[in-house]
């Protein structure tokens, strides 16, 4: 029977990152987005294992672990705070309260996380040197369902952002590629051809703008889709990405995988 987990964050970003990688790792995973809606659900579900954040709308973290510690039928669940607010103060509080560890949120990959909870659960998973973290759950996620034909270059230096959209999409049926910096994103646009490709405007080893040019002027993508993700709003930036090929101009605060799958199946006409 899988263990049940239920992660309590209103940052829905981080919540579905963490999510995608739990359930590729064969949990059951289900997400409350303030902590009135984490008590509920901890308690008719009766999940084996609450990932808590502190800073809540409608009930924080320490009020969400008074209410479990206080029902009999919650109190034996583990709790493990996840959370930024990493002082000596809040980690103490929370212990005294009756949480079962403090884990720093910033600190922290997916993968890093399902590794601890396979520690928790103590899962021959998390013990297995065989065992990759992320490439296991990736092909695990691509036998879900089968590939749609389309493959995309994603191109993305931070390794969290990235390893969330590779997960998303290759569930989703998509052949994904992956490269860190610009350099070596144009490298395999030059040596491959792929449907789509999205990349990030603000990377190591060549920028955005820099990229789109090389990529629109001499590689086998020059003719293909390219949605660009981004922290800036400025209409000047939008503007210049869009002048030198882009496709599509996403505010990576606003963006989400399932948000991101939609536009990629608008740009390649996939239904």
């Amino acid at each position: 029977m899988k263990k049940k987990i239920l992660i309590i964050e209103d940052e829905e970003f981080l919540s579905e990152m963490y999510k995608i990688k739990l359930i590729s790792e064969g949990y059951e995973v289900a997400v409350a987005s303030d902590g009135q809606a984490g008590v509920k659900l901890a308690i008719s579900g009766k999940p084996d294992l609450i990932l808590l954040d502190l800073m809540m709308p409608k009930m924080n973290g320490f009020q969400v672990l008074e209410k479990l510690k206080a029902k009999k039928e919650t109190s034996v669940i583990k709790v493990y705070v996840l959370s930024n607010l990493s002082q000596g103060e809040e980690i103490n509080k929370a212990m005294a309260i009756g949480a079962d560890g403090f884990l720093v949120k910033a600190s922290l990959t997916p993968t890093q996380i399902s590794d601890f909870v396979h520690k928790v659960f103590d899962n021959k998973k998390g013990k297995d040197k065989n065992i990759v973290p992320g490439i296991r759950s990736r092909d695990s996620l691509v036998k879900q369902e089968e590939h749609n034909g389309s493959s995309v270059l994603l191109i993305e230096d931070e390794e969290i952002i990235a390893e969330m959209y590779e997960l998303r999409l290759s569930k989703a049926g998509f052949k994904v590629t992956v490269a860190h910096n610009g350099a070596w994103g144009l490298k395999l646009a030059k040596k491959e051809k792929f449907d789509v490709i999205v990349m990030d405007m603000t990377m190591p080893a060549m920028n955005g703008c820099e990229m789109l040019k090389h990529i629109k002027k001499d590689s086998l993508n020059h003719t293909i889709p390219i949605i660009v993700l981004s922290n800036s709003a400025q209409d000047r930036d939008i503007e210049e990405t869009i002048k030198n090929g882009a496709s599509n101009y996403l505010l990576k605060s606003q963006i989400t995988p399932v948000r991101l799958i939609d536009e990629i199946k608008k740009v390649l006409n996939i239904n």
